[in-house]
């Protein structure tokens, strides 16, 4: 596999870690709700209209512990934590749905903070 110059450099450059939620740059210990929702409002306008959007959604439970991780996660077999915290995904969505005029168009999905396999299917 060869890799161009060109690609290289589209890649080569920090990012926020995506883990982090929201990201580094908005920690300054400013930020309001209020503020935040102008934001999203803002990016929403700008690119995600067009483009769509690109949903990053933290599943932080795993059975085991992997000697990598460095995500915010919790160790637990007990499944019974997994319908509350995706119900707050739901409404924490559902507010967001609030703020954009008309349904977004997704673009994209990542899931990722722990391992989204350990969570038990829903039929």
């Amino acid at each position: 596999m060869t890799l161009s110059p060109k690609l290289i450099q589209k890649y080569n450059q920090p990012v926020p870690r995506y883990t982090s939620y929201p990201t580094v740059p908005f920690w300054e210990g400013n930020l309001n709700s209020r503020k935040w929702e102008l934001l999203v409002r803002k990016a929403f306008q700008l690119i995600g209209e067009e483009k769509g959007l690109t949903l990053y959604i933290h599943l932080p439970f795993c059975e085991n512990l992997c000697t990598y991780c460095g995500c915010t996660k919790r160790i637990t077999k007990n499944h019974g934590v997994e319908d509350p915290y995706l119900e707050a995904i739901f409404r924490e969505w559902s507010h967001y749905l609030g703020l954009f005029k008309g349904s977004p168009k997704i673009a994209g999905i990542h899931l990722g903070g722990g391992t989204p396999h350990s969570f038990l299917p829903k039929i």
